[in-house]
């Protein structure tokens, strides 16, 4: 029986491997894991100075539904695309790539696309802005909600 660490770890671990690699305008766009690697040098794109994706906040629940066979879970995760700007920007950047990373996870039917998960939800997508003295940035936030049998 798979435990509860076991389960996160590996929706983690796929989507990670997913995303990997992900690029826009034929630049590779790093994703980390709850944290952003300082060593990592943070690409610019389409005039942002930096843009970047995290995954963050996770949980775990039993579905509504279970099979005879399996258990049934739902496995949600937060993930963050980030885009930095000095002083001229705008979201659509963020935006396009957010399609990006939702269909290298989904098809448009709701699908996995990720092997071991049957159904990907899209629980909520947000749009958010912040801004300092000198910077601002829009985050695109996607929590999505992966259905796992076992």
């Amino acid at each position: 029986m798979i435990d509860r660490m076991d389960r996160a770890t590996f929706i983690r671990t796929e989507v990670f491997t997913k995303l990997t690699g992900i690029n826009h305008l034929s630049v590779e766009i790093p994703v980390f894991d709850e944290f952003v690697n300082p060593s990592v040098t943070l690409p610019s794109i389409g005039g942002a100075s930096q843009v970047y994706i995290i995954l963050q906040d996770q949980q775990e629940q039993k579905n509504d539904v279970q099979t005879f066979c399996a258990p049934r879970f739902n496995l949600s995760l937060t993930v963050r695309i980030i885009t930095t700007w000095k002083t001229v920007g705008s979201k659509i950047l963020c935006e396009d790539i957010g399609d990006t990373v939702f269909n290298l996870l989904t098809d448009s039917r709701g699908i996995s696309k990720i092997n071991g998960i049957e159904q990907v939800e899209l629980v909520t997508a947000q749009s958010l802005s912040e801004e300092t003295v000198n910077e601002f940035a829009f985050s695109k936030i996607l929590i999505l909600n992966f259905i796992k049998n076992g």
